[in-house]
């Protein structure tokens, strides 16, 4: 390997050290996570390794607010694609699910951390959070202010949305064993993109009968 490449943050490198620390903190938290495992795992030297991110922190902070911001990208472009309130709302776990996709352990590390009240959770992340759910927020309002949707609490809409994807992210490893002590219906999804259009299904339109 080069010097030129050694140096350029955005090299080969650097990707396999914050994807080996993503995998790693998703296993085992903050705390149980090791620069020295990190480094192996990523197959590099900790000289480098602390050359391309820094210490732990730096890591665990890199980590997280590349993932959000990449979230953050995929729900505004999608966003942009249609004008229709309910479709525009179907975007947001959508590009959720297409995240969780591309980094299948980015749920577990989410949720250690949110469970853990967000200890190391970066400022630039938590930033980059409220303005996803600020997005949720101005399609709840735009549909509520066109007559598609009534007037409901954004927060914990955007929870619903974005919590039960993260959820069920972990739960889906979980399917067959659930499967083999209560027997699940036939059409039951095992992929994260169709859950979620029952999710959505769900929140949109409830659980009630029409009349009712």
């Amino acid at each position: 390997m080069g010097t030129n490449e050694v140096a350029q943050p955005g090299s080969a490198a650097r990707d396999r050290i914050l994807d080996a620390a993503g995998q790693l903190f998703a296993e085992q938290g903050f705390g149980g996570a090791t620069v020295d495992e990190i480094a192996r795992r990523a197959g590099v030297n900790k000289a480098m390794l602390y050359y391309h991110v820094g210490d732990k922190a730096a890591l665990f902070a890199e980590v997280v607010s590349t993932h959000v911001s990449r979230i953050r990208t995929l729900v505004a472009a999608a966003l942009t694609e249609s004008d229709e309130p309910r479709r525009r709302l179907g975007a947001i776990p959508r590009a959720f699910a297409r995240a969780v996709r591309e980094h299948p352990y980015l749920p577990q590390l989410m949720l250690r951390e949110i469970t853990a009240g967000g200890p190391n959770m970066p400022d630039a992340a938590i930033r980059q959070i409220a303005e996803v759910m600020l997005m949720t927020k101005q399609v709840l309002d735009d549909g509520a202010s066109r007559g598609a949707f009534r007037r409901v609490n954004p927060f914990a809409t955007h929870l619903m949305l974005v919590g039960a994807m993260m959820f069920m992210a972990n739960a889906l490893r979980l399917r067959d064993r659930f499967g083999d002590k209560l027997p699940l219906p036939p059409a039951s999804p095992a992929d994260l993109e169709t859950l979620s259009e029952s999710v959505l299904d769900i929140v949109l339109d409830g659980i009630s009968r029409k009349g009712n």
